[in-house]
């Protein structure tokens, strides 16, 4: 592709540097600044952006993206735990952000950056992959035990990288599909190689609800793309991935996994004594824990079903649970649900999830009402992926997500 930045802005380049950064969450902070600066430049100095046209078009929408932000606020109504509760609102603080400095940038230099930054978001997961990589190969060396290339040998945090993997591969084949009369046959071959590594990726990193999630979410691109006969490039990624799940070494966690599982149906087992401390338990697999953890979260939700328990005391309440209910290891783990809309009910209750579910439904509704490339990947892996885990109020995914979901859907013409 040809990539030109002669025309490029200073917000602009902050913004593809931005994108770069996301995968490396101590790098957020600072490309946030980059692009304030940036911001500020362009708005007072350069004056190329106009404050109160680009609000007018886009106040609407700005208060649909910021609905995340949003509903932390309602939380705090009622919370009781302040502190807590305002050390989870600044989690969520990029759902403000970043709408409060894209509202004012036009549609068209929107257009013009969209494949700049995603494909800036992509260069940054391959360097991260590198480096992890190199650190894999060193200890390689040590033992020259394979395993090392998998799942946390390979990364410190693989859960939310295979989320990010998940997304990066799927755009990936959107773009290639959608633009494929736009390509050459070079570039589409090394589209191709970038997904196949990639999805190679997510395979390695062995989190087995994004795998499920994965599969689900190439199915769904191929059917999306039916009628377009460059469809059959998804199919080689799901053929691809599909036959390296049939080799042993990428079955291992799951097979550890379904081994290892433990049901703690001895009292012994489940209720710690004077003499044992609970770091000794015999703790179950991760699978009982995350179901323990919805079960105890339902239990509070029909406490506080309206509002919820509060942005602060989500937590404290789901210990309390977890004692109640003699849930010893969920409670020395301090499980959270793993689930966005369970965590959603938890927090806000039912009137939360109603206005959660509301902000999904409105951005497939402006993905339907005028397509760009890589809103349909992006909702796949929120909408998916939340399933399995808490994407918009961990610190290394919601900037991600805060982001994308800003970039990707603010556009005042849908």
């Amino acid at each position: 592709m040809n990539l030109k930045f002669s025309s490029f802005k200073p917000l602009d380049y902050a913004i593809v540097l931005s994108a770069i950064g996301l995968n490396f969450i101590k790098l957020v902070p600072y490309g946030i600044v980059i692009v304030f600066f940036a911001w500020i430049y362009e708005l007072f100095v350069s004056k190329s952006m106009s404050l109160r046209h680009q609000w007018n078009s886009n106040r609407k929408l700005f208060l649909i993206l910021i609905t995340p932000f949003s509903l932390a606020i309602l939380g705090l109504i009622t919370t009781s735990n302040y502190s807590k509760g305002l050390e989870d609102l600044g989690r969520l603080l990029p759902f403000l952000i970043f709408p409060a400095l894209f509202v004012f940038i036009k549609n068209e230099r929107i257009e013009k950056l969209s494949k700049f930054v995603l494909f800036g978001f992509i260069v940054g997961l391959f360097i991260r992959f590198l480096l992890d990589f190199w650190e894999s190969a060193i200890g390689f060396t040590y033992d020259y035990n394979f395993q090392i290339f998998f799942y946390s040998y390979l990364d410190s945090d693989p859960n939310i990288l295979a989320i990010l993997t998940m997304f990066a591969t799927l755009y990936l084949l959107d773009y290639s599909v959608t633009k494929a009369t736009k390509i050459t046959k070079k570039e589409g071959i090394i589209l191709m190689l970038c997904a196949l590594f990639l999805s190679l990726c997510v395979l390695l990193l062995q989190s087995r609800i994004v795998i499920l999630f994965f599969f689900f979410g190439l199915l769904s691109m191929f059917l999306y793309h039916w009628r377009k006969k460059q469809k059959w490039t998804i199919f080689i990624v799901l053929a691809f991935s599909s036959l390296l799940m049939l080799t042993p070494a990428f079955q291992g966690r799951f097979q550890v996994v379904a081994s290892e599982t433990k049901q703690l149906n001895e009292p012994s087992l489940l209720v710690k004594n004077d003499t044992t401390g609970l770091e000794n338990l015999n703790c179950m697999s991760s699978t009982e824990l995350r179901y323990n953890s919805l079960k105890a979260s339902w239990e509070i939700v029909k406490r506080n079903p309206i509002f919820g328990v509060g942005t602060g005391d989500w937590r404290d309440e789901l210990m309390k649970e977890y004692i109640h209910s003699n849930m010893p290891c969920n409670a020395h783990e301090q499980t959270a649900p793993h689930n966005q809309y369970m965590r959603t009910l938890l927090k806000y209750g039912f009137i939360g999830l109603i206005i959660y579910l509301v902000y999904l439904f409105l951005l497939f509704k402006i993905g339907r009402n005028r397509y760009r490339f890589g809103q349909i990947p992006f909702l796949l892996t929120l909408v998916l992926c939340g399933l399995g885990y808490d994407l918009m109020d961990v610190g290394s995914s919601a900037p991600v997500f805060a982001f994308f979901s800003t970039w990707l859907f603010l556009d005042k013409r849908t």
